[in-house]
């Protein structure tokens, strides 16, 4: 692909590198939401489930779109290689694509579930708080984490209508999401503190805690447990000792574990529903969706970048 183009431009911005993880994060959800209600796989309303995960990718869409818009004239000065000022795109244009996936997704989330239509109003929210904030203080990796946190709270909510049983999961996304902004930060100051490295390794330990405690009575033993947790410590710590020494090469790992983060809760689960003798289709979605949103992701990231 001519990466020069007005295509590679767009899929960078869309952050398409990214857009398997956002369906992970809802799949994570839905089958919490599925579990907590008692139902089984055979009760899931697939249209209604096809229509909640393109709402979820609009609205990441939207959100990567409306943040490019905003920072337009600091990227003059700070990355002249985006797309809007290399004039490739308008900022209206890519106001007017902000604006019309965001309300777009927000339309098919609430046509899947009137509460999934709820909380993809307040991601929309979300994104709006991020957007005009994130230049103005470190504090605003809180509401960008709000944004993938409420993901799998979407997706619960299209099965079972409280969110006391998903809170664990959206808790362990926004501290990984926080976790990986500030090494980011860290990683790319010229005398960074050691105290925000020392928040940003707390906050990705306790990604794993709020996951591991926070379902243990879905899970069957402690070495499903460890099954679970095993990819995603080996992989975060695979990138913080050796991909740390350029940043975009971390921060684009750390994204494309995002996944993982979810496997650590649906490996388990899966392992429980889904017997020798028998695959469970609800069993198939927890073991397999992680790892292959995490593979392409990582595909994808050749053919555009994560952030």
């Amino acid at each position: 692909m001519n990466r020069s183009g007005k295509l590679h431009a767009l899929l960078a911005t869309a952050r398409v590198a990214n857009v398997p993880s956002v369906v992970s994060n809802v799949v994570l959800g839905m089958v919490l939401g599925i579990l907590h209600s008692g139902g089984a796989a055979t009760d899931i309303p697939l249209p209604r489930v096809a229509m909640l995960l393109v709402a979820a990718v609009l609205l990441y869409v939207s959100g990567n779109f409306l943040n490019d818009w905003a920072d337009r004239k600091w990227d003059v000065a700070h990355r002249p290689e985006r797309a809007l000022p290399r004039g490739l795109f308008s900022g209206r244009t890519y106001l007017t694509i902000a604006t019309a996936t965001g309300l777009m997704g927000v339309t098919l989330a609430t046509l899947a579930g009137f509460h999934s239509g709820i909380a993809a109003a307040v991601i929309v929210g979300s994104i709006v708080i991020y957007t005009w904030f994130h230049k103005r203080s470190p504090w605003a990796v809180i509401p960008m984490g709000l944004c993938r946190a409420l993901l799998p709270v979407m997706g619960s909510l299209l099965f079972f209508p409280y969110v006391d049983g998903i809170w664990p999961v959206s808790l362990a996304l926004l501290c990984y999401i926080m976790g990986l902004s500030l090494s980011a930060r860290y990683e790319s100051m010229a005398a960074p503190p050691k105290r925000i490295a020392v928040l940003a390794r707390a906050l990705l330990l306790a990604t794993a805690v709020c996951v591991t405690l926070g379902l243990r009575d879905f899970y069957p033993d402690r070495w499903s447990v460890l099954a679970g947790a095993l990819p995603y410590l080996l992989w975060t710590s695979y990138c913080l000792r050796y991909r740390r020494h350029s940043v975009p090469s971390l921060v684009s790992g750390l994204l494309a574990g995002i996944p993982l983060v979810d496997w650590m809760a649906l490996l388990p689960i899966a392992l429980s529903v889904t017997g020798v003798q028998s695959l469970d289709p609800l069993g198939i979605v927890c073991l397999a969706t992680p790892p292959l949103a995490f593979l392409a992701a990582l595909l994808l990231q050749k053919l555009a970048p994560a952030t």
